[in-house]
């Protein structure tokens, strides 16, 4: 069940930065975007290739994290939670960016 409930999280947050992104670069373009992998998958194929290099990252790292679970806990309580902070983090930046620069 906490396994379940960490991957959750990890979701959220990894959506909610994706979101966040998304609402600035609408806003603003991709000139504010420190991010240099964002900043070549816009160039190669706009908004789409930034969700699409997201949405991979996210289920690649959810894939490794379930299949690593049971053999490696530690690795999973981890990574799990760097995921999560991650994505809170660039949540966070993200929002904090848009009130400032309006």
């Amino acid at each position: 069940m906490h396994l379940r409930i960490m991957l959750a999280a990890l979701l959220f947050a990894q959506l909610a930065d994706a979101a966040t992104f998304t609402l600035g670069a609408a806003i603003h373009g991709i000139g504010l975007e420190s991010n240099g992998f964002a900043t070549l998958a816009w160039r190669w194929n706009g908004l789409d290739g930034v969700l699409l290099m997201k949405g991979a990252a996210i289920l690649v790292t959810l894939a490794l994290l379930v299949l690593s679970a049971r053999r490696f806990p530690r690795l999973f309580v981890w990574g799990a939670a760097a995921g999560t902070s991650l994505g809170l983090l660039g949540l966070l930046a993200n929002v904090t960016s848009l009130l400032i620069i309006g």
